[in-house]
């Protein structure tokens, strides 16, 4: 065998520390899921999701803020959701239903990983039942599906927590900048009630409120008091004027919620006694974009 040149001698020796070092993240990533194992041992004794997204954007963030290298942050979103994916799988297969057509489907596959199950779901309404059913464990849903869900009556709903919590958001997939259906996002939905934020958690938030029975006239002052933007009901999907369609529900972002209080008291003074409120949700997220198209639609 005739001798290496100089040049391929530089190369075998660098190519010889990167599997040193793909050797040592290997055990190290081994070990890992031994340990999201007992984790998921954990949260089967004390009855919860094994999908824990707050947890996830707090691990990211906090990598993101350590990095001392050349790894981008989108880099390490990426490297990292498919460890948790695969940390997921130790604990339990996550089945994800993608409503939206391909582009939920797409935007699923974006935020999650080769190790969770993923099914398309027709509608937003097919994938609440298959959440009340436990066929699956989380909804990826267009942010808009949510509004064609019927509401629950005006006396129970401010009362009572909603049935789904919203868990966090996609954006809508780069491959489908048309998409109708997608063009604010997706959101991610789980059964059950939401849980308050524990301290740690990274900044920025938002939450994402219900809100029914109001105008476009109150929701506009409801905007100039509050700032967020509003995500509505395509009255085009449904045959109608746009500009004529009277409002019943809409969805309220904000990245800086006000206090339960005062949003309830802000429902009654602007929108007045037949509007009702409800947070479905409060997340973080890696930034908050309100899309502006929101507040015009």
């Amino acid at each position: 065998m005739d001798e290496m040149s100089p040049s391929e001698r530089e190369i075998a020796r660098l190519r010889l520390q990167m599997g040193e070092i793909d050797a040592r993240l290997l055990a190290l990533l081994n070990r890992r899921m031994e340990i999201a194992r007992a984790v998921g041992d954990w949260k089967r004794r004390n009855g919860f999701l094994i999908f824990d997204p707050i947890r996830e954007e707090a691990v990211i963030a906090d990598l993101i803020r350590r990095n001392a290298g050349s790894l981008s942050e989108r880099a390490i979103r990426a490297i990292f959701l498919e460890i948790f994916s695969s940390a997921r799988a130790e604990q339990g297969v996550l089945r994800i239903g993608c409503a939206g057509g391909a582009a939920g489907l797409l935007a699923a596959h974006s935020r999650f990983g080769a190790s969770d199950r993923f099914r398309l779901v027709r509608s937003a309404a097919e994938g609440k039942r298959l959440l009340a059913a436990q066929s699956i464990d989380v909804l990826v849903v267009p942010k808009q599906g949510l509004l064609d869900l019927p509401t629950a009556p005006r006396e129970a709903s401010p009362a009572l927590p909603p049935c789904w919590t919203i868990r966090g958001e996609i954006d809508c997939p780069s491959a489908f900048p048309h998409s109708r259906a997608a063009r604010f996002g997706f959101y991610i939905v789980t059964a059950g009630g939401g849980q308050p934020l524990p301290p740690d958690v990274p900044e920025p938030h938002k939450a994402v409120f219900f809100l029914a029975g109001a105008s476009r006239e109150s929701m506009d002052r409801w905007t100039r008091r509050w700032g967020g933007c509003w995500i509505r009901a395509d009255a085009r999907k449904r045959g109608r004027d746009p500009a004529r369609e009277p409002e019943s529900a809409a969805l309220w972002e904000v990245s800086v919620p006000p206090p339960p209080d005062a949003v309830q008291a802000c429902c009654r003074e602007v929108c007045g006694d037949s509007a009702w409120i409800v947070r479905l949700g409060t997340y973080a997220i890696a930034s908050v974009t309100c899309n502006e198209q929101a507040t015009r639609q």
